[in-house]
């Protein structure tokens, strides 16, 4: 068995913990950081690939006693995550960067340098578990820690991407990882977690947004299901479907936003019951086991990364697309975001982008 393995580093304790848990396993761990592309000049606390960072991690590849390199992947990040970024937004959708950058720019890379220095393996920090059956198949289930569980940011890994791939913090709760951390002196035992998107500079995507697609974003009339204008808004991109707050609207029952009219450069805002859906449509779907199923099964959802898994039918159409269908009417889900599909024994069975919403008839 080939024990070299790459170890994707941030230089934030999971990373950090993976690599000192492969190296004492007997593995031949290298550390490799991914320079993405990050708004540049702000300096903020755990943004993505700074330079502080980039010199912790290669201090916490020295503790460990493994070689270090950075990779400068910012071309390709920028390609293939922020600019379809901004245009999700642009579009009225709500994106999701992390779920494209792991399978697009990430795993891909690190994949590419681990075959051309002779590595079998590629492992990062989430939390996640793998089982190998005998066939060879790789089936991706939840981490046992479920507050930080991260095998929905990881569901659009293909099969040949998980088969080389070893999560070491997939039976550990973080305050384990943190401990042992701080065993081995690590420094970044005690670092916080990063919240934010990696590579906006104040943290904020509206700002983000005015910096890279001001000309794109155009005030316009709010107006109400009934078609009477209440309002102005700042710029489509600017508001989520269900938001309340921020509307500026003075009225004696809240609204929500409803929808956005791309078309006339209308939000329409309106009751709870006005957005609510119990329908789903995903595309670009991802079967991570390698093979996709057909017709109707029975599943959980989870179409946002914190949100609370529900009970639902997932049913695979001949197109490629999967319809879902849930128990009860939502008025959280939007459109750009990841929706990933669970068996009841924490198995990702199917991940997919949110493409539409609807109403069961």
């Amino acid at each position: 068995m080939n024990r070299k393995v790459v170890v994707g580093m941030s230089g934030g304790v999971d990373s950090s913990a993976a690599a000192l848990l492969l190296k004492q396993q007997g593995y031949d761990v290298v550390g490799v950081m991914l320079k993405l592309w990050a708004e540049e000049g702000f300096g903020r606390e755990n943004q993505c690939c700074s330079l502080e960072s980039a010199n912790l991690a290669r201090k916490i590849a020295a503790r460990i006693g493994i070689p270090f390199y950075l990779l400068d992947v910012s071309g390709a990040f920028y390609a293939s995550v922020v600019q379809p970024f901004i245009q999700s937004y642009l579009d009225g959708e709500t994106p999701n960067p992390c779920a494209f950058c792991n399978p697009l720019v990430r795993w891909r890379r690190l994949l590419g340098y681990a075959d051309a220095i002779g590595a079998g393996w590629v492992a990062t920090g989430h939390y996640a578990n793998l089982q190998r059956a005998a066939d060879g198949t790789v089936r991706l289930f939840r981490g046992i820690n479920q507050d930080k569980d991260q095998s929905y940011i990881i569901s659009r890994l293909s099969q040949d991407q998980l088969k080389q791939s070893i999560f070491p913090l997939g039976e550990y709760h973080k305050s384990a990882v943190r401990q042992l951390a701080a065993e081995f002196e690590l420094p970044s035992a005690s670092k916080p977690d990063s919240q934010d998107i990696c590579f906006i500079g104040d943290g904020s995507y509206r700002n983000f947004l005015l910096r890279h697609a001001e000309a794109a974003i155009v005030p316009g009339e709010i107006v109400t299901t009934q078609g009477e204008t209440v309002g102005e808004h700042a710029g489509l991109p600017f508001y989520t479907i269900g938001q309340r707050k921020g509307l500026k609207i003075a009225a004696p029952a809240p609204y929500y936003v409803v929808r956005k009219d791309q078309a006339t450069n209308r939000l329409i805002v309106g009751g709870k019951d006005d957005f609510s859906a119990d329908l789903i449509q995903l595309t670009d779907c991802n079967w991570p086991d390698g093979t996709a199923r057909e017709g109707a099964f029975a599943a959980t959802v989870q179409y946002r990364y914190k949100a609370v898994p529900k009970t639902c039918t997932a049913e695979a159409w001949p197109d490629g697309s999967i319809h879902i269908h849930l128990e009860d009417r939502r008025n959280d889900i939007a459109c750009g975001q990841i929706a990933v599909l669970y068996s009841d024994a924490g198995e990702v069975l199917a991940s997919g982008r949110i493409a539409s919403t609807g109403i069961l008839p």
